[in-house]
Parts: C-alpha cells; sequence; structure tokens
C-alpha cells in the first residue's frame, strides 16, 4: 500500500504542477524556487502532460518557461491592446541597453522605438498606463528586476524617476512564440509591425487534430464544437470520450462533454483561484454573491427558458438569444423586484447588461452580433449555473452606495 500511495502522491504533485504552469506560465529564480525545484522533480512527467495538450516546456536552473499554443485569430478577442504593443516595443530595446539601466533611459528608447515605427507618442495618461502595464508584464516574466524604486513610478509625473532596473538578456529569447515559420535566412516569414493578423496566423498549431482540441480544453472555461474545424469536429466525435477522459484524470480534473461542446471541470476540494485557467465564473453559494453575479445568474435563467433557439445569427444548435433591448428591459424588471441590488444599476439597467456582457464573454458563454439591433447569443454551457433557492434573498453585501467587488 505505500508503495501505491507513493504513486498516488507523485500524480497528484504532477496534476497540480501542471494546472498551475497552465496558469502562471514563467517561473522566476528567486521569487519561484520551491515551483522550480518541484518542477526538476518531475520534469518527465509534467513535459508529457504539457505536451499532450500542445504545450512545450522550457527547464533551466532559475527559470521554467511554457509555451501555450496560439490560438486562431477569428478566437481571439477584437480590439487593440495598448500595453501589448508596448509590451513588444520594448522587448527589442532592452536587447541593445546595459545589463543595468535607469527606468528613464528604458522609457525614451522605447519611445523613440515607437516613433521610428511611426506609433503616435502623446505621453497621456492612458498611453503611460499602458507603457507601465507592459513593463510590469517584463518584471513578472523576471526579464526585468527592480533594484530601485518601481516601474508605477513613471506614473508620479517625472520623466526619469528614481528606479534602476535590472535587465536579464539571456531571457528575452524566450519571450518569442516557438511556433514562428521562418524563411530561408531566419527571418520571420510576416512581419507583426505591419501585418499582425498575418503574423497570428502564420503562427504554427499543432498538427495532430486530438492536441489541438485538447488544448482548446485545456485553456478555455468551455469549447464549443461549432468552432471546431471538420476534423476536429471527428476527432471530438469519436475520440475525446477516452483521450479526453485519460488527460483530464492526469490533470486532476473531470471532463464533461455534450452534443454541443466538452469542458475540464475543476473539482470542488481542489477549486481556488489559481486552479486552470485565469476565469472563474460566479459559483452557486448562499450568501453574499452582490448585485452583478446575482443579475447574471437570473438573466441565464431567464434566456435558457425563454430566449429564442437557433436562428441563422446564432453560433450553433442550442444556442438561446434576444435583443439588447429585450435583455435591458429584462435586467430593468428584475431590478424592480430586487430593491437590494446596487442603485446604480437599477437606476440604469443598461449599465448592468454591459458588465453582465463582459463577464459572460469573457469566459466565452456569450457572443454577441451586431446588426441593426445587437442580438445576445447564449451558450447552452451557461445553462449548469442556476440560481440557488436562496438567491432571491441575496442582498448586496457592500450596499447600493458602495463599490462592488467581482
Amino acid at each position: 500500500m505505500s508503495g501505491r500511495r507513493l504513486v498516488e502522491d507523485e500524480q497528484e504533485a504532477v496534476a497540480a504542477l501542471v494546472r498551475r504552469l497552465r496558469v502562471q506560465t514563467w517561473l522566476i529564480g528567486g521569487r519561484d524556487d520551491e515551483l522550480i525545484d518541484a518542477v526538476h522533480r518531475h520534469a518527465g512527467a509534467v513535459r508529457a502532460s504539457l505536451e499532450a495538450v500542445g504545450c512545450m516546456l522550457t527547464v533551466e536552473p532559475d527559470l521554467v518557461r511554457v509555451h501555450v499554443p496560439v490560438e486562431p485569430v477569428a478566437l481571439m478577442p477584437g480590439g487593440d491592446a495598448p500595453e501589448g504593443v508596448w509590451f513588444w516595443l520594448t522587448v527589442p530595446v532592452l536587447e541593445s541597453l546595459p545589463p543595468t539601466a535607469p527606468l528613464g533611459q528604458v522609457v525614451g528608447a522605447v519611445r523613440s522605438a515607437a516613433a521610428e515605427a511611426e506609433i503616435a507618442v502623446t505621453q497621456s495618461q492612458p498611453e503611460l498606463r499602458a507603457l507601465v502595464t507592459g513593463l510590469r508584464m517584463l518584471c513578472e516574466r523576471g526579464v526585468l528586476s527592480e533594484l530601485e524604486g518601481r516601474v508605477e513610478d513613471l506614473m508620479g509625473g517625472s520623466h526619469d524617476p528614481p528606479v534602476l532596473l535590472k535587465i536579464h538578456h539571456a531571457r528575452l529569447l524566450h519571450l518569442l512564440p516557438r511556433s514562428v515559420p521562418l524563411d530561408d535566412e531566419g527571418q520571420w516569414v510576416s512581419d507583426p509591425g505591419q501585418d499582425p493578423e498575418g503574423w497570428l496566423r502564420s503562427l504554427l498549431r499543432p498538427g495532430d487534430e486530438g492536441v489541438r482540441v485538447l488544448g482548446m480544453l485545456a485553456d478555455r472555461a468551455v469549447v464549443h464544437i461549432c468552432d471546431l474545424d471538420e476534423a476536429e469536429r471527428q476527432w471530438f466525435s469519436t475520440r475525446l470520450a477516452r483521450e479526453g477522459a485519460r488527460v483530464a484524470e492526469t490533470l486532476g480534473l473531470h471532463l464533461e462533454h455534450r452534443l454541443e461542446g466538452a469542458c475540464l471541470v475543476v473539482p470542488e476540494d481542489i477549486c481556488d483561484a489559481r486552479g486552470l485557467g485565469q476565469f472563474r465564473f460566479p459559483h452557486r453559494q448562499q450568501g453574499g454573491s452582490g448585485t452583478l453575479r446575482h443579475a447574471a445568474l437570473l438573466l441565464i435563467d431567464y434566456l435558457s427558458s425563454e430566449g429564442e433557439r437557433g436562428g441563422a445569427a446564432a453560433p450553433g444548435e442550442g444556442w438561446c438569444g434576444a435583443a439588447a433591448s429585450v435583455v435591458v428591459r429584462r435586467l430593468g424588471e428584475l431590478a424592480v423586484r430586487h430593491t437590494r441590488w446596487r442603485g446604480e444599476y437599477r437606476q440604469r439597467p443598461e449599465q448592468l447588461a454591459g458588465q453582465i456582457r463582459a463577464l459572460l464573454e469573457e469566459a466565452d458563454l456569450l457572443r454577441v452580433a451586431a446588426g441593426y439591433e445587437d442580438w445576445w447569443w447564449l451558450s447552452p454551457a451557461a445553462a449548469r449555473w442556476t440560481v440557488v433557492a436562496h438567491d432571491g434573498q441575496l442582498s448586496d453585501p457592500l450596499g447600493s452606495a458602495g463599490t462592488e467587488t467581482r
């Protein structure tokens, strides 16, 4: 029995490590030493588990890096990400700077690089926040270390705050995707600066359709079959039950699948804010869930029972929807009934609708089809969350004048 227990303990340790690495893809020496040691002890099993979901693992004495497959462009959130622009502007600048440099020198060089790339430099507060966010992302990845001060000191208004940075040049290489196709001269086939969508489309995805689907399961709250290509759908219908369950067991999770899609479910005994993935949907609870959570669950119940099914604009079979005006009207009706909701949301149901839309879109449980009137299409997977009996009595824990935490 002791030998079996040792095997089970190692399996649990590997599963916990892989779940953590899917969320925290950089482990840095001096900050994550305990986790790095654990990866070194179980390197073979961790690598095999990650490869099953399409990830590549780099293990060095003071660095662990997980390269996650890039999603197809069509499934990536739209709009610009200014912090990402400044992040990638900063990376080549750091390569030419000495191992230690003042923050003002780094920022000056980055702004010069932006000007050369014909990116307008306004030094506005939103731009400054985006620049600081990009620098913080580099600090979190261990590419930059703050020897004195913090990069956020740049927000104080000084062009050269007393902040000294250490640049870890050897880690810059690990920032680059591993799946970028190269030409005969070793250069990227597509220029991300000139054609960002073309560059994203050029990134190589795993050739095996099973690895692609399993990678999606490990990366998203839910995978919808309407998003899969023909080969992936065939694999989903014939092999997911067996191979998906095996990978789920390796990760210490449960596979839940239906005709319209699948997801990996984190058991309650290991469920925490860092379980697997960045998103945690408002979960069942009988007290203190707040206005936004309560309203989202009530709207899910309403659309699931009263919404229209299918339709030309619907993403796939089983989805139910309603016009945006119907959603706002329904939330207004609910606001009259639930007097303990935040006063701001009760008075402006359209604002509440916007918050619920952002919440559900983050988990890909909602897709909005633009047109003469926007239509909200709710995933059938959303029906697994319902309002428990006591939810009708839920109160906003901070009161109508407070700021809700979500």
